[in-house]
């Protein structure tokens, strides 16, 4: 479910839920604000809820 996401977000919730990089070290990685960075992975989390229980 992981590759179903867009490759930057697939990335950013690889760094930070298997690679324990903070919100604040993706967003600076990324190039985006940290509001930004918590919006992708709260919606790269629920991407992946959806997959695995279908």
């Amino acid at each position: 479910c992981l590759d179903d996401l867009e490759a930057d977000r697939g990335a950013a919730v690889r760094g930070a839920y298997l690679d324990g990089d903070s919100y604040a070290e993706l967003a600076q990685r990324f190039n985006v604000p940290l509001n930004t960075m918590r919006t992708w992975l709260r919606r790269g989390l629920m991407a992946l809820r959806e997959c695995m229980s279908v």
